[in-house]
């Protein structure tokens, strides 16, 4: 496919990252996490591996910066993937040299292939389930190939911890500007949004319970109750609801299944 066709194919990283989702969403066992734990995806292995996922229409050295870890970061006990992979557009004579320099990083580049049925649309194809399955052909005896699929597995960055991945996936687009984005403190002030509203009030203790500091909480997003130490909704609070509902209607659950426990 010619250049300005590929172009006029895949327009936007946010193109680019759907069809990886649906391509990976569909492998037993694998779940993709849009914009989750500050990558553009963050891919959950059946075995609880994580890869963490750059999109890039033209791959850069930034992308360097962006997805290979901080220096020192394990030092400190900082959460990470086990894999980091970029996906592009296309890898071009111009950028084949970066995308060699990220592999030899432990960064996998992958560009989609286009196939295209006579009278289809076009598709996109990352290989992901063959690619996936280098790493099992690695750690598994007979090695075939073993040369060409030990540069193609996976490096382990063997993170000191792992990403903390909500209950559920998050339906957000990835790869657009200024996405909404997964992050612990969302998960947590979704537990307590949800804890408040099936107890009707909450308390600072519960706040904190929750994971999130209760101070932003009952300084600007509730007002007080009619009991001494309750908060209860107001209009400043914010409708993490409606940005997250999947995960909302989880955690309410929860805690409603909690108050009926009590």
């Amino acid at each position: 496919m010619k250049a300005d066709e590929l172009k006029a194919l895949v327009p936007s990283e946010a193109v680019l990252c759907a069809a990886f989702i649906a391509e990976v969403n569909k492998i037993p066992g694998c779940t993709c996490y849009p914009e989750t734990g500050g990558y553009d995806i963050v891919v959950a292995l059946p075995d609880s591996r994580q890869i963490g996922v750059e999109a890039k229409l033209q791959l850069n050295a930034k992308v360097a910066e962006q997805i290979l870890p901080s220096h020192g970061h394990e030092l400190h006990g900082a959460a990470g993937p086990d894999h980091r992979l970029v996906i592009v557009r296309s890898i071009t004579e111009a950028n084949e040299g970066i995308a060699r320099m990220l592999q030899m990083l432990g960064v996998e580049v992958w560009a989609p292939s286009v196939y295209q049925r006579l009278g289809d649309p076009a598709e996109l194809c990352f290989r992901a389930a063959h690619r996936l399955s280098l790493d099992a052909d690695v750690a598994e005896p007979p090695r075939h190939n073993m040369d060409y699929h030990y540069y193609s597995a996976l490096y382990d960055f063997n993170p000191p911890q792992r990403i903390q991945l909500p209950d559920v996936a998050p339906t957000t687009q990835a790869g657009i500007p200024a996405p909404v984005r997964m992050t612990p403190w969302k998960m947590a002030a979704v537990r307590v949004l949800a804890r408040l509203r099936a107890q009707g009030h909450i308390m600072a203790k519960e706040i904190a319970a929750e994971g999130c500091s209760p101070s932003i909480w009952t300084q600007k997003w509730l007002d007080r109750g009619a009991v001494r130490g309750q908060w209860v909704e107001s209009a400043r609070t914010p409708a993490l609801d409606k940005q997250h509902p999947e995960l909302y209607a989880v955690a309410l659950e929860r805690a409603r299944n909690s108050k009926a426990a009590a």
